[in-house]
């Protein structure tokens, strides 16, 4: 309001006169002077409903016609009041809105001053999917409309018209310009096009000024960024020719199937594949994309705080997680296989019981308490017939009640619930899951959790991991590799990757080394396409693609990719499998061990039978 009250004593002050050609010209040939500018604002400005942002701009020596931009801008304010809510940006000091225009209206009384307007204009003064209106007090001038034509192209503002006199001696007829960059035919050539003409007070084709340009690219060319991230954008080669494959490619050809563009692909150079985005100088795919060097970039790049920042992002592609990919449960070794069915308690109670089958035998057969008539010269012989059989002499019917008790405690109680306990234990690798499935459990195993250093930054305020984390900076190894390395041990930690890697890594690799998900570390993760700051491709593209999504297409794309079944049945119904040299082979070391033993016995007891 205080703007605007400066301005109405701006327009009093200069009362009945602005200066045009050294002409004093009344107040009411002012007004009748914006005829040619209120019905494209009506029409075009009204709805949606947002503010209308207008500035003015003069050529360096051009103080006096300075005058007349004004009063265009007072008189159309004034004229509109009943519905136009409008701001003054430039050298006016006042604050404008914090959030980029999506009207703007910008006067100039000649090319290089509307030049200057733009050249100064950054991605906060201006919605790119906006309108835009640019009034020059001049005549038409082909090189000069170029000029300007460029320079818009390179802010990327499309939805624009700009008004310029037909003629210098002709000040009542107006012509509208305007530019398309997807013409077919003609892609990227900008050049000025005649968009209506001012005839008898009013204009010939208004409702095409601010037609939508982005519906059609006509078969033009458009760079796009991406690299090489399972399984969202993959090459392979068929033939000569390079094949993109992956869950983003698949919506991102699609797209360009209905918006009629063609795919240049291109790569960020060097081992960077992501890059750090800053306010300048970033790296990777987001410094292409931030450079504009690329229309946009995809391929696992999920948002986060800085991506939001210094980048445009659309609507999610899909939702997913960032996850862990976690080994299985630590196999057991040879040995271990062959004493984890029973606890150490339950082994002590085992050796208690033989020691006390052992006495019981000295007690009867070899000692003075009780008579008998039977004797084993080796108690430890003979208690290793009663356990585990043998031969043996003929024996009493005192005695056998001693090997029925035997047989029912090695037989039935040890042998039968050891086999059982076993058979688990000889599929260990394949039938258990993972136990890492918080970060309690994954600090107490001292596991360190492997990432990149764009993942980090989700993990960077999570004082359980922090201290934890290990950088991957190779961002060019191959990821199957890294999994298949923990699934092996070969990296005592855990691996942060989206929740579809780890999915495509099990499809395709899961025979030779399973990974698992660790279930209670999972965030958020919502990749898409990223674009410039300023960039019309966000609203048409993300509409599409939320299309894709409500037409159940996006998930159809995605399964062709994954695979779950390895952890759906992993515990509860496991699939019947051949026991591997992995699962006897401890039986085989130990029979191995005792053969050797024998074999040195026997030796042993040769060279003393001859010394004898």
């Amino acid at each position: 309001m205080k703007l605007f009250a400066a301005l109405l004593a701006l327009a009093m002050v200069a009362q009945h006169c602005y200066c045009s050609a050294g002409k004093l010209i009344p107040l009411v040939d002012a007004v009748s002077a914006t005829e040619h500018l209120q019905a494209p604002l009506k029409q075009h400005f009204q709805y949606p409903t947002f503010p209308v942002n207008f500035r003015a701009e003069s050529s360096e020596n051009g103080t006096t016609t300075t005058t007349r931009e004004l009063f265009e801008m007072n008189e159309l304010m004034r004229e509109n009041s009943g519905w136009l809510i409008g701001t003054v940006s430039g050298r006016m000091p006042i604050v404008t809105n914090p959030y980029a225009s999506f009207y703007n209206v910008f006067f100039a009384d000649g090319y290089d001053a509307m030049g200057k307007i733009l050249q100064t204009l950054n991605y906060t003064d201006y919605d790119p999917t906006g309108r835009c209106l640019l009034v020059i007090n001049a005549a038409y001038e082909t090189d000069h409309m170029v000029q300007l034509v460029t320079i818009l192209w390179q802010r990327r503002i499309v939805n624009v018209a700009l008004i310029v006199q037909e003629a210098a001696t002709d000040a009542d007829s107006y012509r509208a310009y305007s530019y398309d960059p997807y013409r077919e035919g003609k892609c990227e050539l900008l050049e000025p096009l005649l968009l209506d003409q001012f005839v008898a007070g009013r204009w010939q084709s208004l409702h095409r000024w601010y037609r939508n340009k982005m519906e059609n690219f006509h078969g033009c060319s458009l760079s796009v960024g991406t690299f090489a991230a399972k399984p969202y954008s993959m090459v392979r080669r068929e033939g000569n020719a390079t094949i993109r494959y992956g869950m983003e490619v698949s919506i991102v050809e699609n797209v360009a199937r209905w918006f009629n563009f063609t795919i240049d692909y291109r790569s960020p150079a060097g081992t960077v594949k992501w890059g750090i985005i800053r306010a300048a100088n970033s790296t990777g795919m987001m410094g292409m994309i931030q450079r504009n060097e690329v229309a946009f970039g995809f391929g696992c790049m999920g948002y986060n705080e800085y991506r939001n920042r210094y980048l445009t992002v659309g609507l999610p592609s899909f939702i997913t997680q960032l996850s862990m990919a976690a080994p299985p449960a630590r196999p057991f070794t040879w040995l271990e296989k062959l004493f984890a069915p029973f606890t150490l308690e339950a082994w002590l109670c085992i050796a208690l019981c033989y020691a006390g089958y052992l006495l019981l035998t000295v007690l009867v057969f070899d000692s003075r308490l009780v008579t008998t008539v039977e004797h084993f010269r080796n108690p430890a012989y003979n208690v290793w017939v009663m356990l585990m059989g043998g031969p043996s002499r003929p024996v009493r019917q005192t005695s056998i009640r001693l090997f029925l008790a035997g047989f029912v405690l090695n037989a039935l109680v040890i042998r039968t619930m050891y086999h059982s306990a076993m058979f688990e234990r000889l599929q260990a690798t394949t039938t258990l899951g993972s136990d890492l499935n918080t970060f309690q459990q994954i600090n107490a195993a001292h596991m360190l959790y492997y990432m990149y250093i764009t993942t980090s930054f989700y993990y960077k305020d999570n004082p359980l991991v922090h201290d934890r984390i290990r950088i991957l900076w190779d961002e060019t190894k191959d990821w199957d590799e890294v999994m298949y390395n923990i699934s092996h041990y070969r990296l005592n930690g855990v691996f942060v990757i989206p929740l579809d890697a780890i999915e495509y890594y099990v499809k395709n690799v899961g025979q030779r080394g399973l990974v698992y998900v660790s279930s209670h570390t999972s965030i958020n993760y919502n990749p898409g396409l990223v674009y410039p700051k300023a960039s019309p491709l966000t609203e048409p593209f993300s509409a599409i693609i939320g299309r894709y999504q409500a037409a159940g297409l996006v998930p159809i794309w995605r399964e062709q990719f994954r695979d779950t079944r390895y952890w759906n049945n992993a515990k509860q119904h496991p699939e019947p499998i051949s026991l591997q040299w992995s699962h006897l082979s401890g039986g085989f070391y130990l029979w191995a061990c005792l053969l050797a033993l024998s074999s040195l016995v026997l030796v042993g007891e040769r060279i003393m039978s001859r010394r004898k």
